[in-house]
């Protein structure tokens, strides 16, 4: 059987845009903890800013994360709710996930803009996807610094390579504008440059607003 170029030259543009990964972005001034913590766990510890997702896996991360249980926060009148990145309901979640004390009503938003960012996306088990930030202005860690505040904590004891880690930069900080003027605050591996670069004419999920909104282009 025989196709012309041109039918092949779209199905192969068919199938490279079917594997892309759907963009998750976060409102920072809708939940600033949590994209404080995020933003601690990426750039600080060179946690990952692509997940994939296992909620099937999501209970057993939970009870390996420093959040422990019974709730390390639950003494805590107005921070009662304990977050984790990378998500509990991700492939990277569990013992290396870095935890926060956050208010209850960030956990529950965080919580279910998730799920229907999975069943709006249509991600499945398995299924990569990147995670964005923005209104990050005047976010703790917004600025690149890393001092940890004594908010941020690890069950895990850190191994020598986080150390080295911690004080090696993994990410270099990217900011892609949308169509309607977001900046998204994106994370881009310095062993794969311009690798971000597929997500131009993609759109990007406003998680608490639950709709798309096209990536045009790059400033940084």
């Amino acid at each position: 059987m025989h196709f012309s170029l041109p039918l092949v030259l779209v199905a192969l543009a068919s199938a490279a845009t079917s594997t892309l990964a759907a963009t998750l972005s976060w409102d920072g001034t809708k939940i600033p903890n949590i994209c404080s913590n995020d933003l601690y766990a990426i750039q600080c510890l060179g946690l990952p800013s692509s997940l994939h997702r296992d909620s099937s896996d999501a209970t057993s991360h939970r009870s390996m994360n420093a959040c422990r249980s019974p709730n390390r926060c639950a003494g805590s009148q107005d921070y009662g709710s304990c977050d984790e990145y990378p998500y509990a309901s991700s492939a990277e979640g569990g013992a290396q996930a870095v935890t926060r004390c956050v208010p209850a009503h960030e956990n529950s938003v965080q919580g279910g803009t998730l799920s229907s960012f999975y069943t709006r996306n249509d991600i499945e088990q398995g299924d990569q996807y990147n995670v964005a930030f923005y209104n990050t202005r005047g976010l703790e860690y917004a600025d690149g610094s890393c001092d940890n505040s004594g908010d941020e904590v690890r069950r895990r004891q850190l191994h020598p390579r986080d150390l080295l880690r911690m004080n090696t930069a993994a990410y270099s900080r990217r900011v892609f504008n949308t169509a309607e003027g977001h900046e998204l605050v994106m994370f881009e591996p310095l062993s794969q440059p311009k690798a971000l670069d597929r997500v131009l004419g993609t759109d990007a999920y406003l998680a608490t607003e639950a709709r798309w909104v096209p990536i045009v282009n790059a400033t940084m």
